[in-house]
């Protein structure tokens, strides 16, 4: 089972309303510690995703090549339209998709430091 994701973001404002439009909750926030990075912890169903700010992050992950393709959402929605309709309205542009997947439908989103957001309808 998975516990947490942990998330390098340039901006630590702009990461957390990015995420909370998508409904993650943010449980808290701390620093910045020594070393002048910013953390914050939101919910995600029963998970979290840790997310650590300072501003060079974004130039060694581009550097260095590191990072991830993505990763995804299961959401709650009667169809993957509304999802698109919900993400239009949090002020979110669908970057790809709808997509059918072997288990359901997905359309991807990027966060503010470019990360793919898959969210996904699983098949009833």
């Amino acid at each position: 089972m998975l516990d947490h994701v942990g998330l390098k973001a340039r901006d630590l404002e702009k990461t957390l309303e990015f995420y909370t439009r998508l409904g993650l909750t943010v449980l808290r926030t701390s620093g910045p510690h020594a070393d002048g990075v910013r953390s914050a912890v939101l919910r995600v169903g029963d998970q979290e995703l840790n997310v650590f700010a300072h501003p060079d992050f974004a130039a060694e992950a581009t550097a260095n090549g590191r990072g991830m393709d993505h990763f995804c959402l299961l959401v709650n929605a009667a169809s993957i339209q509304d999802v698109v309709s919900a993400l239009r309205q949090a002020g979110i542009e669908v970057a790809r998709g709808p997509v059918q997947r072997r288990d359901g439908t997905a359309v991807f989103v990027h966060d503010p430091d470019g990360v793919r957001v898959e969210l996904q309808i699983k098949k009833g």
